[in-house]
């Protein structure tokens, strides 16, 4: 199962009791995963297609609470040969057009209703089994390991817009997205993806996707610091290698043994050590590590003014 079928199975445990939540759910179903056929006489049919079985059996439990029948069928797409998908087909009864009226699929004349009142989701109870449904009808999130993303598609941009409401009354911002087909809710920010599956109801996919933020956390500090320590290793040998070569330089030229005896210590330590530290060099003259890189420095400056202007015997790494 992929990671947005184990959230539909775990929404689809979460129960949805209230009857305005009820309504609520059933209206993000019919909006996401449902169609609408016109038939004679001005009766209107409804059918659900949804890819979970989980999802089928807990649609089919609010549809028979709310005193709905519906014929329901298991089938096999043909370019998904190992995924099968559950459609209901709603009574053409007045429940089911009550229903379709309440969820604001039909207008009192029978007619298809492009918008939905707000009043829908007037209760976070409601928001939230709004977007439960909206998600088990056809939501999907990318799995740990993956660049964050969420979204969820419905058959037009006004139900979209009320979920996002939905969600941004919850404190989760997401974004709106009008699409040539269909209009969709989307996040791309970890914590919001979190915070919705928690919202949603699973928990147990809201701990997956933390335990992933705090392993990438986790993963970057360690590349942060292990490139902080190679850039400083760098910086450290490529110091080290200009120094041996302007002690060499002085030495050629017959310039060291006339320098101060500090300065002639300082070039014997770090010929004799050049793969040693700033820090350690210090350390064994038991100077100050100020007082070693001024020595240092002083011998790069003593072997540059020697070449007299000669840039090709300037000591490099």
């Amino acid at each position: 199962m992929t990671f947005s079928s184990n959230v539909r199975e775990e929404i689809a445990h979460q129960p949805i009791t209230l009857p305005c939540c009820r309504i609520a759910y059933l209206a993000a179903i019919l909006r996401g995963a449902g169609s609408l056929h016109l038939t004679g006489g001005g009766h209107a049919h409804a059918e659900i297609d949804v890819g979970s079985h989980a999802v089928g059996r807990q649609v089919l439990t609010v549809l028979r609470e709310e005193g709905v029948m519906c014929g329901v069928r298991a089938y096999t797409p043909e370019r998904l040969a190992l995924h099968q998908r559950v459609e209901m087909a709603l009574a053409e009864d007045e429940a089911s057009a009550k229903l379709l009226r309440r969820t604001g699929v039909i207008d009192e004349e029978g007619r298809p209703r492009l918008t939905v009142a707000p009043s829908l989701i007037a209760r976070d109870c409601c928001r939230v089994a709004a977007l439960r449904g909206a998600f088990a009808a056809a939501g999907s999130v990318s799995p740990p390991g993956r660049p964050a993303h969420l979204e969820i598609r419905t058959h037009g941009a006004d139900f979209a817009e009320l979920l996002g409401a939905a969600a941004r009354a919850l404190d989760i911002p997401v974004q709106v997205r009008q699409r040539e087909r269909w209009a969709e809710v989307v996040s791309r920010r970890r914590e919001s993806i979190q915070d919705l599956l928690t919202v949603l109801g699973a928990e147990g996919a809201a701990l997956d996707v933390a335990e992933d933020e705090v392993v990438r956390t986790a993963r970057g500090d360690a590349n942060r610091r292990a490139n902080f320590d190679n850039a400083n290793l760098t910086r450290q040998v490529q110091a080290a290698r200009r120094q041996v070569a302007a002690i060499n330089l002085l030495l050629e030229t017959g310039q060291l043994g006339g320098l101060p005896g500090t300065l002639r210590e300082t070039a014997q330590l770090r010929l004799d050590n050049p793969a040693m530290t700033l820090a350690e060099i210090a350390e064994q003259a038991d100077v100050p590590r100020p007082t070693m890189a001024g020595r240092l420095r002083r011998l790069i400056e003593l072997a540059e003014e020697s070449t007299a202007g000669g840039a090709d015997r300037r000591p490099r790494p």
